[in-house]
């Protein structure tokens, strides 16, 4: 593993968080490069050029190093943030002492975008109960499967076709439940020293998310046929640990590699403090018409960060102290944890993929749909859901190839 004191050009981007003793006195710069390529190959998904290969101007990395030399800093890496125009440079201040000052400092300098420091988050799961490992023999375990209604609606809809970005910690894609069902994953985190990327809580995610259906075994996810691309932005604090922890950089790396993958939705399972730089990106990410939608923290977590943000959807599991738009299922929620097994989980965490898969489910009914329709529909709750779009589509006509689902609030819309 190349060291931290590198420069960008040697240094993987990626494995940046992997010195938690040093983030504190670590710095997030950016600033314009006009000359940053935006331009996607025809299939991201197949031809995506390695993060490595990100190319940084030869101009942007000269002007990175003449600002660590202004400023005394330490150069750890830089990034092209290519939806923003940005070129993105962390530095490490040699003392704490120095670090107000350097903000300030940098602050002053008219040619910088933004300055800030690099703020940590965290997963939003508060624990789990062991649980021992016809169709889906567990189904009858998830609870929130039958409140919601969710096999009638797999009857017109399974999320075919949709695009969800999962921004989490990494995801067992050899779990027999998951096997398949993720189209692109990436590591954007730090690096275990075992590489074994199959993380708790991002499996446990996408299990309620995406997991098989109808396949004999487990259980099934909210929109089984979504396309899932899992982006590992965070690690556990521990090997094996429930909880784990991101920071803005390598979240920022995620949400640019979302959009560039033309995601539709964007599930958030994490929550910290107010981030600059997240914001410019979420904001991106929302003006694009990506669904985003994040986990409201509960009353002893700190945070509130991304889902307090206009636009993005926060979700809750109904125990929070901040306002959260929607409350889903998060209390014992059966899903999928690495090396073939299955656990009982509660949190936000696990509410929020419920409200990204039933999202999926709607945007696979009405691809023209936006947020306020996604919203229109959700603000009666969760549970309402599945008999307006059944009322909607006459008990899914038999023999109909295209269902016109309506916003509520739009009466005369017709079906197709």
């Amino acid at each position: 593993m190349s060291t931290l004191g590198g420069c960008a050009q040697n240094t993987a981007v990626y494995r940046l968080g992997d010195s938690p003793t040093a983030e504190d006195r670590r710095l997030l710069v950016t600033f314009a490069d006009q000359s940053i390529n935006r331009s996607l190959s025809a299939n991201p998904q197949d031809g995506y050029r390695a993060l490595d290969q990100y190319s940084n101007s030869g101009w942007s990395r000269h002007f990175a190093v003449e600002l660590a030399d202004r400023h005394h800093l330490q150069m750890i890496t830089q990034w092209p943030v290519t939806e923003l125009g940005l070129s993105c440079v962390v530095y490490e201040v040699s003392d704490q002492a120095r670090l107000k000052q350097a903000i300030r400092d940098l602050e002053n300098d008219s040619e910088l975008v933004s300055v800030q420091r690099m703020n940590n988050f965290k997963v939003l799961a508060e624990g789990s109960v062991s649980a021992q490992s016809q169709k889906d023999p567990y189904l009858s375990l998830q609870s929130s499967y039958r409140s919601l209604g969710i096999s009638s609606l797999h009857a017109i809809a399974t999320g075919r076709g949709v695009r969800i970005a999962l921004i989490d910690s990494g995801v067992d894609v050899a779990h027999p439940d998951l096997q398949g069902q993720i189209k692109f994953s990436q590591n954007l985190a730090t690096e275990p020293a075992d590489h074994n990327l199959a993380d708790v809580h991002g499996t446990a995610v996408a299990g309620v998310l995406v997991a098989k259906l109808d396949n004999g075994i487990g259980i099934a996810g909210i929109a089984p046929h979504a396309e899932v691309f899992a982006l590992r932005a965070c690690w556990p604090n521990q090997p094996g640990a429930l909880a784990a922890q991101c920071n803005s950089f390598t979240l920022a790396l995620a949400l640019n590699q979302a959009i560039r993958l033309d995601s539709q939705i964007i599930n958030l399972s994490i929550s910290g403090p107010d981030d600059p730089l997240l914001s410019l990106l979420i904001d991106r990410a929302l003006l694009k018409g990506i669904i985003v939608i994040a986990a409201v923290p509960s009353k002893d977590q700190s945070g509130g960060f991304p889902a307090n943000m206009e636009g993005v959807i926060a979700v809750g599991r109904g125990v929070e102290n901040h306002s959260a738009q929607i409350i889903a299922p998060g209390q014992d929620i059966l899903t999928t944890v690495p090396h073939q097994a299955y656990d009982f989980m509660t949190g936000s965490s696990f509410a929020t993929p419920h409200v990204a898969g039933i999202t999926a489910l709607l945007l696979q009914l009405h691809p023209d749909w936006k947020i306020a329709d996604i919203r229109r529909l959700l603000a009666d709750g969760l549970e309402q859901v599945s008999p307006h779009l059944l009322d909607e589509t006459d008990g899914f006509r038999t023999g109909s190839t295209t269902l016109a689902v309506c916003p509520p609030s739009q009466d005369d819309c017709k079906r197709r």
